[in-house]
């Protein structure tokens, strides 16, 4: 990996660069040096998220274990909540499991402001032939969502996300308490679907695509609804956890680090307490 990222320019460091050192030294109990070059390694994988975005080329990739995943995707009776990260490569990582997707429709859950770098990005992920739909969250986005996945059709959703994003729960991550949007376990729950993680990330041959293993709907009452989310979200973040370990400086949003290791009660206090000129949260 060294080799692959060797030759790039680490002269300049963006806003945030004080939370992800925080991140790589606190969480990851990395050295000073250490976290240095995991810095340098970091801005250069974000450049190669931009370029991903805005050039809308596609990446060598390879999906892991391709025949079985696709046939579970294809065969399985129910919905099917595919649930990533924003690491390495994620849109090839897309495109690659999409790749494996027969005729069922696949729906995308996005932020309400729509924009034309974001459709033709989608565009390039989507096979030939795929009927794809981004759905804005609000405006019953998530009443579709339930209805597709009762359909048994796909949901595509980014779950490493703050509560700027919607409601969260609370979880273990870095061994410290964090909140992630709920929103990916509570859809899947309530359109009686199964839940697939996909984690991508990049090598010197390309982005390698993995998938975890499903976890299968079962029948849920409406008293053990909150439970079950807290036990889906978690084996998600635990999932996350171990694949950011492996590769740390190819997560984009170790950027939001703070907003998911506090509370929105405590959130509120610190945007209220923050001058206008500042960058990093405080949390102190």
């Amino acid at each position: 990996m060294r080799r692959f990222i060797a030759g790039r320019s680490t002269a300049h460091h963006g806003p945030g660069t004080e939370a992800i050192t925080y991140a790589f030294e606190k969480l990851l109990g990395e050295s000073a040096t250490a976290a240095r070059r995991l810095l340098d390694d970091w801005f250069f994988y974000k450049r190669l998220e931009n370029e991903s975005w805005s050039k809308g080329r596609a990446s060598r990739g390879r999906l892991l274990d391709a025949q079985a995943v696709g046939a579970y995707v294809n065969e399985c009776p129910r919905g099917v909540v595919i649930a990533t990260i924003h690491l390495g490569d994620y849109l090839e990582g897309l495109r690659q499991l999409l790749g494996s997707v027969g005729q069922k429709q696949v729906f995308v859950v996005r932020r309400r402001a729509w924009s034309e770098l974001e459709q033709r990005a989608f565009a390039r992920i989507a096979p030939k032939g795929l009927v794809g739909t981004v759905l804005r969250t609000g405006s019953g986005a998530a009443a579709t969502a339930v209805r597709e996945l009762r359909r048994g059709n796909v949901l595509i959703v980014f779950f490493d996300l703050p509560h700027d994003f919607g409601a969260t729960v609370e979880v273990d991550f870095f061994g410290q308490r964090a909140h992630f949007v709920r929103g990916p376990a509570e859809v899947a729950l309530l359109g009686a679907a199964d839940v697939l993680a996909v984690f991508t990330h990049h090598e010197e041959s390309g982005s390698v695509v993995e998938a975890m293993p499903v976890i299968a709907a079962r029948p849920c009452s409406r008293e053990t609804r909150a439970r079950r989310v807290e036990e889906i979200s978690q084996q998600l973040c635990k999932w996350a956890e171990q694949h950011i370990r492996r590769h740390p400086a190819q997560w984009a949003n170790w950027l939001w680090i703070r907003e998911l290791m506090v509370g929105p009660e405590q959130r509120q206090r610190d945007v209220a307490a923050m001058s206008p000129d500042s960058i990093i949260v405080k949390t102190q």
